[in-house]
Order: structure tokens, then sequence, then C-alpha cells
């Protein structure tokens, strides 16, 4: 490994080890992606309750099949921020396997030190009618200030971040944002973001992150190990 090899490239190239090591991530992304269109639908289903409670019934039973089969998180501890290699997995914002996300799609910029991106939040993440929660805004703000803090030379954790809503974000309707690493003035990085509807610029965000090392995040990596195992 290249010490002036980009931190992004290094963890896009163990997500495709990673993917040919598991055998069925391809098959995890659209299984998130089933969940995903049952949660869209939920809320406004008129089935009766006996079928809801038959399927209540099935899906926890699918759940301890699941468990039944859970696997240890492969180790990356010598080459990079050990437990990050899946994050495009099991993010709660961007994760293709996780079907609490939108899921939100990124496409680096490292010419310009940039992150921009295109999300549509469905129902579930409805607060205001038709809008989105302001909630899941901020946190997808937060997602993509950390992401572009890697053009500092080192991935950020938040420090803190303000987020002002310009206007209302409507739900079922493609968004797009970008966010941009600034500067950075020791251990601070400065970052900025907005988001996008149309043409209309509906939430914008600032940020200062903290540069942290490949040591805390395998800090981090075995505390979760030892709370909640490797799963």
């Amino acid at each position: 490994m290249s010490e002036d090899e980009p931190i992004s490239t290094r963890l896009a190239r163990y997500r495709e080890q990673l993917d040919a090591e598991s055998g069925n991530a391809e098959a995890k992304r659209a299984f998130a992606a089933a969940l995903r269109e049952i949660i869209e639908e939920l809320d406004a289903t008129g089935a009766p309750p006996e079928q809801l409670m038959a399927e209540t019934g099935r899906l926890l039973e699918l759940a301890a099949e699941l468990r039944r089969h859970a696997v240890a998180r492969p180790e990356r501890a010598s080459e990079g921020f050990t437990g990050m290699e899946t994050f495009h997995d099991r993010s709660p914002i961007v994760g293709l396997a996780n079907p609490l996300a939108p899921p939100a799609v990124l496409e680096h910029h490292p010419e310009q030190h940039c992150v921009r991106g295109k999300v549509e939040f469905g129902k579930a993440f409805e607060g205001g009618p038709g809008l989105v929660h302001g909630g899941f805004l901020a946190a997808l703000l937060d997602e993509v200030l950390g992401v572009v803090t890697i053009y500092s030379g080192n991935p950020g954790m938040t420090g803190e971040y303000t987020v002002r809503f310009v206007r209302p974000t409507r739900i079922k309707v493609p968004l797009r944002f970008e966010a941009r690493f600034d500067r950075r003035e020791g251990r601070k990085i400065y970052v900025s973001a907005e988001i996008w509807d149309g043409d209309t610029r509906t939430v914008e965000a600032t940020g200062t992150f903290i540069s942290v090392e490949a040591a805390h995040f395998e800090s981090l990596h075995a505390d979760r190990s030892e709370r909640i195992g490797e799963r």
C-alpha cells in the first residue's frame, strides 16, 4: 500500500475485496431494498389485522433464521481505518444493505475536494405534510460533511456543525447535495454543504470536525466487538 494512496481509494479497494469474499453482498442489498418497500407502504396500508399479525410472525421467524447465519466481520486493522470498510453497506444514510437508509448516493471529486450526490426521501422520512423531517436532513449533512473530511489528509469526526433550514424540503422528489473541504487548522477540519431541490437551496450547513488517526477507529472497533460481537 502506498502511503500517498487516498483513503477513499483504499477503502474502495477493501469494499471490492469484501464483496468478493462475502458472496452475498448483492443479495443483501436487494433484500434491504425490498425491506425499504415494506417500510414505505406500512403506514398507509389497509391490510386486515390478521394478515399483518401473520406477516409479523413470519418476519420474526426470518430474523431468527438470519441470526443463525451470523458471521464475524473481517478484520482490516493492518491496512486501513478498521470498521469503516463496510460503511457503504451498514450506514443509516448511504448503506445499500441497511433498510433504514434512503439510501443517498455519493460521488467523490478529489480534484475539487468535494463530494456530490443525490437522494430521494420516501414517506418513511416525512415530518410535516409532504416534507422531509429536519432531523434526517441534518443526519444526511453530518454524514457527507464527515465523508468530505478525507480531503484534509485524514478523516475527521464531528466536533460541531450548524444547520440552517432555508426552505422546506419535499419528500418523493430527487434532491442533490454537495459537501466541501474548506480548510484545516491543526486537528480542526472546516467543511460546508448544501442540499438542493432543483434550483432551490433548501438546507445549508457548516461544520468543524476533528481529525482522528486510524488507531482511534481500531479502538472503537475493538469496543464494538466487546460490547455487541463482530456481527
